[in-house]
């Protein structure tokens, strides 16, 4: 998105803001490195965000007793390994 100049915008400021109500778009001006938008506020309080759908919550089944959600991401037991070998310091040889 191209950023016009402060002079451009005083120039033709009745049509950008004429064309950001009748579009929807944003405008960007530049002004000494800083840039500033020309939006429509209700865009500008929805944005992207009120562009999404609702969506129904699913409701699975109860959980039994026994199970917990925290083990669900848990890897199953055969996956696990059984043992771990451990790295320390190496035995000392004996002396000859």
């Amino acid at each position: 998105m191209d950023a016009l100049s402060l002079t451009e915008l005083r120039q033709n400021l009745f049509q950008i803001a004429d064309g950001v109500i009748d579009t929807g778009e944003a405008v960007v001006i530049e002004r000494r490195g800083v840039r500033l938008r020309l939006v429509r506020e209700d865009a500008a309080i929805g944005g992207r965000l009120a562009r999404l759908k609702a969506q129904q919550l699913v409701i699975g089944p109860p959980l039994k007793p026994d199970e917990s959600p925290a083990l669900w991401s848990e890897p199953p037991l055969s996956a696990v390994a059984e043992t771990v070998p451990t790295f320390g310091a190496p035995a000392k040889r004996p002396k000859r």
